[in-house]
């Protein structure tokens, strides 16, 4: 790290001036560094960028790399977290810019598009520009696609649920669009960048269970990974997971290819039987099996209550939309253990997150820290100027697009903000009062306002409007039947090819839903209906 003599004040004023001589410094120590990338934060550049421009342009200049200006990236307060985002973006982007660039080569005709953290698709050149904002991308297209599947089913509110092999990620969904954060962290670091406010735990199919030394069963977040992966795939893998429990009930079929090559690998129900038995204090394999269930599902439990009921929101009005390759595994039992109104299954939950990339908007977010005061009584602060400045930046990046006004807002003495659209005629102080009450239960309308950072969304339209009803899941297998083991019980369960459901057919459990990408279980009682989109709408018992 090199220190920049020089200081700026809280009102942009400057203190102490940034001299030729220093830049001159500044420049040398950094080249000996001989870095790949540069990332430049002052005090209180959000208030004055100039000082920042001039290193950035000298930095440049002389090594050639990618400059990161704090200023630019995060012209917000808090220094510390706009230093650590800062940071973290000049780490990634060598990388990132390297990947893009050649991407670019290969495809030079093709339209390219990578989502960002807050569930939109910027330009590419934007995504290079500031790669820190892709650190979720994959999630928070998974959430976009989500939140369209629930609208098509007719469900404004719902949690998005995805499992695949090594992680689960849930996130809520309100009147259609996913609950946006404006900080998370990293590996400890604080970040502050839009992002979908996902909450992400160790539990996906290829979870490891094991019996610790108190002799408690504990499922994840180690994970057999995809080689050798969990026992049953046959690859060297002993250790029982997730993916096994299932197996050793039926509710995958033994013998099944995995993959599409002839010849490959096939799931062995014994080899999952064999590694679950291994798991001390039960009786049998069939049992460990459902213990295991037990556990993992109470770990996603607990996550999605994070983001629904611990944020005071009624379970009872959200519906579970449930993806990933292992999700819809789980999606019955969890939407009746969090009081659900149903579940959703999409078309093709397995590529959900890929369906979200033609589902998510051309977006483009920009922001300026403000500081202004907005009395109860008297003038409110002229916020104007500045939000047309952001207006003009953010249709300068994605031409064309709607734009939408926020503002982070806070209680006078109050140490963190609230994201507030302001996209009604309601003074500040009413929306905070009104969204304050919403996130904590309470009101403080006596209490002066403070409006920290303006924010101006732009958005265009997405490639898709609105998620495909028609999906080719391949030639129809006959119905049959088999013996799988559900809540502690061993029952005949139908089996139905996802292929042979059109709208309005209905599969009451216990059954298993089979399809190329994931299976759906049903417990005894559940009830799935194909609606007019295509999805699965599971009502619970």
């Amino acid at each position: 790290m090199v220190c920049v003599r020089q200081r700026t004040a809280g009102d942009g004023t400057p203190v102490v001036a940034l001299t030729d001589a220093e830049v001159s410094r500044v420049v040398e120590a950094v080249a000996a560094l001989a870095p790949e990338s540069v990332a430049i934060s002052l005090l209180f550049s959000y208030a004055d960028p100039a000082d920042e421009r001039r290193l950035a342009a000298a930095l440049g200049d002389r090594l050639g790399v990618p400059v990161t200006r704090s200023s630019q990236l995060l012209p917000e307060f808090r220094e510390y977290e706009r230093a650590s985002t800062c940071a973290l973006d000049a780490a990634v982007a060598p990388v990132m810019r390297r990947y893009l660039s050649g991407l670019r080569r290969r495809l030079p005709d093709a339209t390219v598009t990578v989502p960002t953290s807050a569930g939109g698709v910027p330009p590419l050149a934007a995504v290079a520009a500031a790669p820190v904002h892709t650190r979720l991308s994959g999630p928070a297209a998974g959430v976009v696609a989500a939140a369209a599947a629930a609208r098509a089913a007719g469900f404004p509110d719902a949690l998005a649920f995805d499992m695949g092999g090594t992680s689960t990620d849930v996130c809520l969904i309100r009147d259609g669009r996913p609950e946006i954060a404006t900080e998370a962290t990293i590996a400890g670091l604080p970040f502050r960048v839009p992002a979908v406010a996902v909450d992400t735990v160790g539990a996906g199919g290829g979870s490891v269970a094991e019996v610790d030394a108190g002799g408690a069963l504990r499922v994840g977040p180690r994970s057999a990974g995809a080689l050798p992966g969990p026992a049953c795939y046959g690859l060297g893998g002993t250790a029982p997971t997730v993916t096994d429990a299932h197996a050793a009930l039926g509710h995958l079929p033994d013998g099944r290819a995995l993959g599409s090559g002839v010849g490959g690998p096939r799931l062995d129900r014994a080899a999952a039987e064999t590694a679950l038995a291994a798991l001390a204090g039960f009786d049998d394999p069939a049992a460990a099996a459902e213990g295991v269930l037990t556990v993992v599902r109470a770990t996603m439990a607990r996550a999605l209550r994070r983001v629904g009921t611990e944020r005071g929101v009624d379970p009872a009005g959200l519906v579970l939309v449930a993806y990933g390759g292992a999700g819809p595994l789980h999606a019955a039992a969890l939407a009746a253990e969090l009081g659900c109104t149903a579940a959703v299954v999409p078309p093709a939950p397995g590529v959900l997150s890929a369906l979200g990339l033609l589902l998510a908007p051309p977006r483009a977010e920009v922001s300026r820290t403000v500081m202004a005061t907005w009395p109860r009584d008297g003038e409110p602060p002229d916020l104007d100027a500045v939000f047309a400045e952001l207006e003009a930046e953010a249709r300068g990046r994605l031409p064309g697009a709607d734009v939408e006004r926020l503002a982070d807002c806070r209680y006078a003495g109050q140490s963190h903000e609230l994201r507030l659209p302001l996209s009604d005629d309601r003074p500040v102080p009413a929306l905070l009062d009104a969204a304050h009450d919403e996130a904590y239960g309470y009101a403080m309308p006596d209490e002066t306002v403070e409006v920290v950072t303006l924010r101006v969304v732009a958005e265009a339209a997405p490639l898709l409007d609105g998620p495909p009803s028609r999906w080719d899941h391949g030639e129809a297998a006959p119905e049959r039947r088999r013996r799988v083991g559900i809540g502690g019980r061993t029952r005949d369960a139908r089996v139905v090819d996802r292929a042979a459901l059109g709208p309005g057919d209905v599969v009451e459990g216990p059954a298993l839903v089979e399809q190329p990408d994931t299976t759906t279980l049903l417990g005894r009682g559940d009830r799935a209906e194909v609606d007019a989109a295509g999805n699965l709408v599971v009502t619970v018992r």
